[in-house]
């Protein structure tokens, strides 16, 4: 009798951030399967991070870069809904990326281009879990939400 299972192939979807401030170099990566045939240019992206109260992190970044590091377009990201136990904001800025081989951008994790980076700080009393959701749009016609839970120190 024949195989019955349907192969069905797979995209690896990686997303980069740093967990504490920028000095300290750390990184987290959340790998999530995503079925190919699903992809419809929307998806959800969940993230988690812990902080210490007070103090400003960066929670999550993105770029949108060509093989050359030029800029591949343009993104607007905004905060759908903010965090109830502190302030989030959002920066346009040069960041240095982060891809990962065979990726042939990673020659341009090496200096900074074009992206956004998204910020949260707890209230200095608070302690405990805080949500925050952003929206990410590119001019490639990609839409992600980017739900950030936040464990306060």
């Amino acid at each position: 009798m024949p195989n019955s299972r349907r192969r069905v192939p797979i995209v690896l979807l990686c997303v980069a951030g740093v967990v504490l401030p920028a000095a300290a170099g750390a990184q987290t990566f959340v790998v999530r399967r995503v079925d190919e045939s699903n992809v419809k240019g929307y998806h959800d992206v969940h993230l988690s991070r812990a902080v210490l109260a007070g103090e400003k992190v960066r929670v999550w970044f993105a770029t949108l870069t060509n093989p050359d590091c030029s800029p591949a377009g343009t993104m607007t990201t905004q905060i759908v809904h903010p965090p109830q136990h502190g302030h989030a904001d959002i920066s346009t800025d040069k960041v240095f990326p982060n891809f990962v081989a065979p990726n042939p951008r990673v020659i341009c994790d090496k200096q900074k281009v074009d992206g956004v980076q998204a910020f949260y700080t707890a209230d200095a009393d608070f302690h405990g879990h805080d949500k925050l959701v952003l929206q990410n749009a590119t001019s490639e016609g990609r839409v992600r939400r980017v739900l950030v839970d936040i464990d306060v120190r």
